[in-house]
Parts: C-alpha cells; sequence; structure tokens
C-alpha cells in the first residue's frame, strides 16, 4: 500500500493539468476498499491531506486476510487439510 502512495507521487509530479479534485478521486479509487471508505469520509481539499490521512488509517489498521472487491468481502482460499498416515 506504501508503493501505492509513492507511484501516485511520483505520476502526479510528471501529469500536469489535472485538477486536485480529480487526482484525489484517482488517489482514493485506487486504495483498498476499507481504507478507500474512511478516507473518502473525510472529503479532503489535498492531495498531500489524502495521502497522510491512508497512511494513519494503514498504520493503525491490521493487515486482513480477506479480499475486498466491489465492497464485498470475499474469504481467502485457504488450503484443503491433508490426512496424516502413521507410519
Amino acid at each position: 500500500m506504501v508503493e501505492h502512495i509513492e507511484d501516485f507521487q511520483i505520476l502526479n509530479i510528471r501529469v500536469k493539468y489535472i485538477p486536485e479534485e480529480h487526482s484525489i478521486d484517482v488517489f482514493i479509487w485506487r486504495l483498498k476498499y476499507n481504507i478507500q471508505h474512511e478516507v473518502h469520509l473525510w472529503e479532503l481539499d489535498s492531495l498531500e491531506k489524502a495521502f497522510k490521512l491512508a497512511r494513519k488509517i494503514m498504520a493503525i489498521r491490521k493487515p486482513t486476510n480477506y479480499n475486498y472487491k466491489d465492497g464485498i468481502v470475499v474469504s481467502p482460499s485457504l488450503p484443503q487439510p491433508t490426512r496424516l498416515t502413521p507410519q
């Protein structure tokens, strides 16, 4: 996730003439859903504030084994148990 922020910062420097509001929306849209939702709630007015808030949320969030896709929690694929035979 930190790589996403760094990559977005680099691209934002290279790309000119994009309104700040649009850059914020694109940045938030590319975040993981659980973080995206929280950042979006703040209605931030600068991209730098969005970066800082996303970092703060990531720091307090525990990593999860669940995937967030289209607002739906998808359980992780767990390996099937193997039967052990005595030797």
